[in-house]
């Protein structure tokens, strides 16, 4: 159902995309269907204009959470970020996820407010991850969210569940199916419907 050129830059320390794909490349014959490179920030800075005229859709993955050691204006994601028109912040369970998550935010809303007046404003969006509906970590995390969202931050409506199909990572072949009576595929095929709405609206 989608037919766009995409790629995906990990921008995180710990590489796990990169990592993932290289694993799943490793003795496969497959194509895969899009590429994924490994990518500091100045390496980025360099290739971004390169990538947005090759590319429909550029997914940079970034670090989740500042460094409380440095300054947010001086770290790396600062400047990642100031390529980036969407951004999806995945909140999860847990007070500990919680207040790094919310330390993020603050400084991405201020982020945001700077570029709103500029020809590429800021857009964010929250989403739900790792979701344990009768949990009672995430029904305290469902409260969180509904205070964000009357503050002003936007939230997928859908969320993604803690399926085990999600941790059996694979970087070539898609859980997405419109045809699934599969839970953990049909989960994410209509959150993916949702995300591709939102970029397209």
């Amino acid at each position: 159902p989608f037919n766009y050129k995409v790629c995906v830059i990990d921008n995180d320390r710990q590489q796990s995309i990169y990592e993932a794909r290289s694993f799943d490349i490793e003795g496969s014959t497959q194509t895969p269907p899009y590429p994924v490179w490994s990518m500091q920030t100045d390496e980025l800075i360099q290739s971004i204009q390169q990538l947005d005229e090759a590319y429909d859709i550029i997914f940079i993955d970034t670090p989740g959470k500042l460094d409380v050691q440095i300054p947010a204006v001086q770290q790396e994601v600062t400047k990642t970020l100031a390529y980036c028109d969407y951004l999806f912040i995945p909140f999860k369970g847990g007070s500990f996820n919680m207040d790094a998550t919310l330390q993020y935010l603050q400084f991405l809303l201020k982020l945001q407010e700077k570029r709103s007046a500029t020809a590429r404003p800021l857009n964010l969006w929250g989403f739900i991850n790792m979701y344990r509906q009768r949990s009672r970590v995430h029904r305290h995390l469902v409260q969180e969210v509904r205070h964000l969202k009357d503050n002003g931050l936007p939230f997928m409506v859908n969320r993604l569940g803690n399926y085990t199909l999600f941790e059996e990572v694979d970087t070539i072949n898609s859980y997405y199916d419109e045809d699934t009576n599969d839970t953990g595929k049909l989960n994410f095929t209509v959150w993916l419907s949702e995300l591709h709405k939102i970029l397209t609206q």
